[in-house]
C-alpha cells in the first residue's frame, strides 16, 4: 500500500539524523518531557484513584449511603426502588448522638442501631474481636470502633454507660439524660477515622433507649455505587412517598469534595507539564522549517499543495508527540503495577505492611493519552502554517 507523499516526507524528516544537531536535541527533550509528564499523570491518577476507592470502601461501607423516612409504612416503595435502581439492600436504621462513659473517660459517639439479621457486608468483614452471633444474641450489646475502644481503654466483656440527650427527664436532683449500660461484645476496624466515633447496637435496643417520638426507624439504602447516592437522594426528595431523605454528603461530603479537588489540581499541574513539553515541539519544528526552506520552496515549485505541505510538518510533530505519549502511558502503567515493589527497593515504603493503594481506570488512561496527543496537535499548527507561507520565489532567487 502506497503511503501519501506528505506522510512519507514527514517520516523521513522525523527519522533523519543529519542536519542541525540542536534541532535533534530539542526534539529529544520534547519527547522525553511528554513521556515523563504522561508517566507522572498516569501514576498519580492511579494512586489517587486507589485512595478514593479505599475511602469509599472504608468510610461509606459504614455510613449509610441514603437514609429515607417513608410517609406510609408499607413495602410498595421498597419494591419500586429495587426494580428501578441499583440498590443492593434496604434495612431499618436508627442513629443518635450519644455520650459513652468508661471508668476513666467520657466520649461523644455516633450510636447506630442496625438489624442484627442483616448486618452490612463491610461491617461483617471489619470485625476483628468478638462475633456477630454474640451481638445478635446479647441484649444491650454494643460493637465499638477500634479507635473508640482504645480511647476508652475497654475490651470485650466490659460494660459502658451510654447517655442520650433526647428525652431526658427532670428529677429532684436535676435534669438526667436517658441512659443504659451496654456490654461490649466486639470491636471493628474499618481503617478510617469513623472508628473513633462508631458504636453499633441492635435496632430494638436503641429504640428502647430513645424517646417514643424517635423510635420509628428510618430506612438505610445500600447502593452498588455509593457515588450515585446524591442523584438518587435528589430524585427521592421530589417524591411524595418520603418525608425525609438524606445521603452520605451530610456527614462525609466535605472529605470527598476535598479529595476530588486534590485530584483535579494534580491533573491540572501535571497536564501543564505535558503542555510545556508538547509546545517545545514548536521550537524544534520552527527551526526545522527554517532549515528546510529551500526544500519546501522546491516542493511547492514541483506542485505540492498547501494542505500536503502542512501535513508534512504536522505529521512529523504528531509522530514525536505520540511516541512520547505511548511510551509515557506504558511506563506509567508499569510503575503503577509495581509501585510498592519499587518503593520497597528505594527504601521509601510508608511503613511495614502498609502499601499504597493503586486503581487503574482505563478511561482515564485513554483521556491522558488523548490530552497529550491533542496538545501536540495544537503545538504543530503554527510551524506547519509557517511552512505553507514560504514564498518559493524569494527563497530560490539566490540559489
Amino acid at each position: 500500500m502506497q503511503l501519501p507523499v506528505s506522510i512519507l516526507l514527514g517520516l523521513r524528516y522525523s527519522q533523519s539524523r543529519k542536519g542541525n544537531a540542536f534541532i535533534s536535541f530539542i526534539t529529544f527533550f520534547s519527547v522525553a518531557g511528554i513521556l515523563l509528564g504522561v508517566m507522572a499523570l498516569t501514576l498519580v491518577s492511579s494512586v489517587m484513584n486507589g485512595f478514593e476507592a479505599e475511602l469509599k470502601k472504608r468510610i461509606l461501607g459504614v455510613i449509610p449511603h441514603v437514609v429515607v423516612k417513608p410517609v406510609v409504612a408499607d413495602n410498595v416503595w421498597q419494591t419500586e426502588l429495587f426494580a428501578a435502581d441499583q440498590i443492593e439492600d434496604i434495612n431499618p436504621f436508627l442513629q443518635s448522638e450519644a455520650l459513652v462513659q468508661a471508668p476513666r473517660q467520657l466520649n461523644a459517639v455516633m450510636l447506630q442501631g442496625i438489624n442484627s439479621e442483616t448486618i452490612p457486608q463491610f461491617l461483617q468483614q471489619a470485625l476483628v474481636i468478638g462475633s456477630w452471633q454474640d451481638f445478635a444474641n446479647t441484649r444491650y450489646a454494643v460493637v465499638l470502633g477500634r479507635g473508640l475502644a482504645e480511647q476508652l481503654a475497654v475490651s470485650r466483656g466490659q460494660q459502658l454507660r451510654f447517655m442520650l440527650a433526647q428525652g431526658g427527664s427532670y428529677t429532684p436532683v436535676g435534669w438526667l439524660p436517658r441512659q443504659r449500660l451496654f456490654e461490649v461484645v466486639g470491636i471493628v476496624d474499618t481503617g478510617s477515622e469513623v472508628d473513633n466515633l462508631l458504636a453499633v447496637t441492635r435496632l430494638e435496643d436503641l429504640a428502647r433507649l430513645l424517646p417514643a417520638s424517635l423510635r420509628e426507624p428510618s430506612w438505610r439504602l445500600s447502593l452498588a455505587e455509593p457515588f450515585s447516592a446524591p442523584l438518587l437522594a435528589e430524585r427521592l426528595s421530589q417524591s411524595a412517598s418520603f418525608s425525609q431523605v438524606t445521603d452520605w454528603r451530610q456527614s462525609q461530603g466535605k472529605l470527598f469534595a476535598a479529595v476530588a479537588m486534590e485530584k483535579a489540581m494534580m491533573w491540572l499541574m501535571l497536564l501543564l507539564i505535558v503542555a510545556v513539553a508538547a509546545f517545545n515541539i514548536v521550537s524544534a519544528l520552527v527551526m526545522m522549517v527554517t532549515e528546510k526552506q529551500a526544500e519546501v520552496a522546491i516542493l511547492k515549485t514541483l506542485g505540492m499543495t498547501d494542505s500536503q505541505l502542512f501535513a508534512v510538518f504536522a505529521f512529523q510533530g504528531v509522530v514525536n508527540g505520540m511516541v512520547g505519549a505511548v511510551l509515557g502511558v506504558l511506563a506509567g502503567l508499569l510503575l503503577s503495577f509495581r509501585l510498592n515493589e519499587v518503593l520497597g527497593l528505594l527504601g521509601l515504603q510508608l511503613a511495614s505492611g502498609i502499601a499504597l493503594p493503586v486503581a487503574i481506570n482505563p478511561l482515564q488512561i485513554v483521556t491522558i493519552f488523548g490530552c497529550a496527543v491533542g496538545l501536540t496537535l495544537l503545538a504543530v499548527l503554527y510551524p506547519a502554517w509557517r511552512a505553507v507561507k514560504v514564498n518559493p520565489a524569494e527563497i530560490l532567487r539566490d540559489e
